[in-house]
Order: structure tokens, then C-alpha cells, then sequence
């Protein structure tokens, strides 16, 4: 049996149901929510000791302040007020928006939480979600696999895992009671609900895809009891499957050809895009060509999208033209 299908949850001391009471109304995991898997522990069936040794030695701080930060965000629920204020002002909500700035934060979007995106017998204290995203370095992550591209990647996890506690500790202090959800060992999975705020679309890579920063970026989220966040009535960006389905760079640029054509539900549950034993020999070697290849990763989003359209308008003529024939 493999580690990672034993082990689908992190340890005690950093996961938020030790400190959950009896008396929370918690929100649990849907029937079509995913089995989590700690990519760490996947991770470690790959390579050698002197390998492993050798990529995680730069990143010990950082894995280091991660954990703390994991452990933070799932104790420090204990400090919520819970004053029943669920009403948050136009005041705070920017005072929100530039703490979040001021933290390295990209983007932030809003949404009602789906169940199913809560990962499979995980809880969590609230279902509105205050969705982060944090850009990583192109330049870096072009450099394809190596310690660069690692670094990168890790970075972005420890600034997420900084920046939900500090916000969580903002809304506090304001009165508002929050669940922080890191990026690194987080509580559901925030591709999809970045999608429901509105802050992109997923692709065929699995990644959601930005209109600033394409794929890449990592997500985070802080979920609230807060009614009044104002949440995207749609989503503009639903053009990108179409496109993606007509690009597959992604797909043919895969190493391991761990990006599925079609994505489908797998026994973990969810709509699936990557086969996750096959990403993780890779990505162990700091492997992110999901990322790097990818035609968004360029920006041009809207050169993208207008030429997208005129393509698309091609076809409709050309096939309206032979309808006429016919």
C-alpha cells in the first residue's frame, strides 16, 4: 500500500478539526468531493536520499515557517469573536482589499463555497470564501525543472500561508470570525472555487487560468460567516475551456503525459484533469511545464481571447455557408 493513500490527512497538530468544539456547526464534504492527497508524502517514492536531501536543504525555512503557519491557521479559530457579525462595511472590506495587497496577494475574489470542492471527510468552519492568489515568477518557472523552479514554487506557498493568518487576524480584530485555509495543506480545493469567484478558469491543465497572470499562480482562501461579500453574479472567462480543448500544449508538453485529454471523475472523486502518481516523479524534480508551456503564461489575455473569437467566427461562417449549400 502506498503512503499516500494511507495517510489523506496532515497530522493533528496542524489540522483545524483539533480545535474545532462540539458545539461548531461545521460545513463537511459533499458526495462528489475529492480524496485529498498530501504531495509530500507521494513525493517520497521518487528519487534518492542524496536527491531528496539535495532539493529540500534550500527549502528548510521555508517549509519550516510553512508548517508553523499551517499550524496557526488551524489553531488560531480559537480567537474568533464570534460576535455574530456578519455584516461587513465598505470601510473594511478596502481596508481588506489593500491588507491583502500590502501582503503580496494578486487577486481576491469571493464566493459561496461548493460542498463538493471541501476535500473528502474534511470540515470546515464556514462556507463564504475570501479566494487569494499569489503570481510566481515567470522567468523562473520558464527555467523548467530544477531548484529554481522549486524555490519559486515554495515561495508562493509560504507568502499564502503568511498572508491568510494576517488576514485572518485583520477580520478578527475587526470583529469578523474566520477559518484560514493555507495554500500548502489547505482544506478544499481552490482551483475550482477560484473559478466560482470568478478569478479565471480552470484549463485543461487543471490550473485556473488567470487574465493577469495565466497559470501561474498558487491559490488560497479565508473562509468567513460573513453574508454580504460581493460575490460575481457570472463568470466571464469560460472561453478558456473551449480554447483550451482547441491548444493541448499543455498535454503534449507533459513529461510524465499526466494531463488527461478529457478530464473524468476518478475513485478520489471530482472532476479530475491530472493523474497525480504520474505528476509527482516530475514535479519532485521541481518540473511545472503545466505552467511554463502554457500560451497564458505569456499574458496577452485578451490578444488571446480576440483572436479565439475571430477563429471561432471563421468556423460559424464556414459552416453556415455549407448549411446553405446542402
Amino acid at each position: 500500500m502506498k503512503l499516500y493513500k494511507i495517510f489523506r490527512r496532515p497530522p493533528s497538530f496542524i489540522s483545524v478539526s483539533t480545535w474545532i468544539k462540539k458545539e461548531d456547526q461545521t460545513i463537511k464534504s459533499g458526495p462528489d468531493a475529492r480524496l485529498p492527497i498530501i504531495v509530500p508524502i507521494l513525493e517520497m517514492q521518487y528519487g534518492t536520499i542524496t536527491e531528496k536531501l539535495k532539493m529540500i536543504g534550500p527549502l528548510f525555512d521555508m517549509f519550516k515557517s510553512i508548517m508553523i503557519n499551517m499550524r496557526k491557521s488551524a489553531k488560531s479559530i480559537i480567537f474568533n469573536p464570534k460576535l455574530g457579525k456578519r455584516q461587513i462595511t465598505e470601510e473594511h472590506l478596502k481596508e481588506l482589499k489593500n491588507k491583502a495587497n500590502e501582503l503580496g496577494i494578486s487577486t481576491i475574489g469571493f464566493t459561496k463555497v461548493n460542498a463538493n470542492h471541501i476535500f473528502k471527510d474534511f470540515e470546515i468552519l464556514y462556507d463564504n470564501a475570501i479566494i487569494l492568489t499569489m503570481e510566481m515568477n515567470k522567468g523562473l518557472m520558464a527555467k523548467g525543472p530544477g531548484q529554481e523552479n522549486m524555490n519559486e514554487i515554495m515561495r508562493t506557498y509560504d507568502g499564502l500561508g503568511i498572508a491568510v493568518n494576517e488576514i485572518a487576524d485583520f477580520l478578527r480584530e475587526k470583529g469578523y470570525n474566520c477559518h484560514a485555509s493555507p495554500a500548502f495543506g489547505g482544506d478544499i480545493n481552490t482551483v475550482p472555487a477560484a473559478q466560482d469567484a470568478g478569478l479565471g478558469f480552470v484549463g485543461n491543465n487543471g490550473i485556473l487560468i488567470s487574465p493577469e497572470y495565466g497559470p501561474c499562480m498558487r491559490l488560497a482562501a479565508v473562509f468567513v460567516d460573513i453574508e454580504n461579500l460581493p460575490f460575481p453574479e457570472n463568470n466571464e472567462h469560460g472561453w478558456i475551456a473551449d480554447f483550451c480543448n482547441s491548444c493541448n500544449k499543455c498535454i503534449k508538453k507533459c513529461p510524465a503525459q499526466a494531463i488527461y485529454k478529457t478530464p473524468h471523475y476518478n475513485e478520489n472523486g471530482g472532476r479530475v484533469y491530472i493523474d497525480p502518481v504520474k505528476c509527482a516523479e516530475p514535479f519532485s524534480r521541481g518540473c511545472s511545464l503545466c505552467v511554463s508551456s502554457c500560451v497564458f503564461t505569456g499574458g496577452h489575455y485578451d490578444k488571446i481571447k480576440r483572436g479565439y473569437e475571430m477563429k471561432m467566427s471563421k468556423v460559424d461562417e464556414i459552416s453556415t455557408g455549407t448549411e446553405e449549400k446542402g
